[in-house]
């Protein structure tokens, strides 16, 4: 195919050194593409999928103050039926009745059950994450991180810990099979 040369092309008295436009079979101007610029500004940056739900933390967050307030009454009461204060703790004995409520508060379905804080570590993560599955990760890591530095301060995890750990770790796997 051979370009056709520049020829000027004057009209009204004016000089259009452009390339003629080719034509069709029938001799009218060949149609193409043309690019015609927007009034519209194109948005240039894009909603986040999956904002914080600050609803769920919010809950999540009274839940557990009410868990940390329950303990803190039972290891304030078990003080109080022996005469001392929690700068004494050390000296206390826990009595039936302290080691019963614990025990129900530990056991299946039991605020503090491994189920029950599991799934709390599990919503918490996915209201700030917003519900986005590609954080998983992060928020695993970050759970992990967790439970490391509560077994430096524990000296080890005692075993309702690492229970809870692995349901856990199985709900995150399951979030990323949405299966939750």
């Amino acid at each position: 195919m051979q370009i056709p040369p520049l020829m000027p092309n004057v009209q009204n008295g004016k000089i259009d050194l452009t390339k003629p436009k080719p034509k069709a079979a029938d001799g009218k101007p060949e149609v193409k593409d043309e690019y015609v610029k927007s009034e519209v500004q194109p948005k240039i940056t894009y909603d986040k999928p999956g904002r914080a739900d600050e609803n769920t933390i919010k809950r999540l967050m009274e839940e557990s103050e009410k868990a940390y307030q329950h303990l803190r009454q039972l290891v304030e009461e078990l003080l109080k039926r022996q005469g001392l204060t929690f700068r004494e703790l050390e000296k206390a004995e826990i009595d039936e009745a302290a080691r019963l409520e614990a025990r129900a508060m530990l056991e299946e379905g039991g605020i503090l059950s491994p189920e029950k804080v599991s799934d709390r570590i599990v919503e918490f993560a996915k209201a700030i994450s917003g519900g986005d599955r590609s954080k998983i990760e992060m928020l695993r890591g970050a759970i992990i991180e967790g439970f490391k530095a509560a077994e430096a301060v524990l000296g080890g995890l005692p075993e309702i810990s690492k229970k809870t750990y692995e349901l856990v770790m199985q709900k995150l796997d399951a979030w990323m099979e949405d299966r939750m």
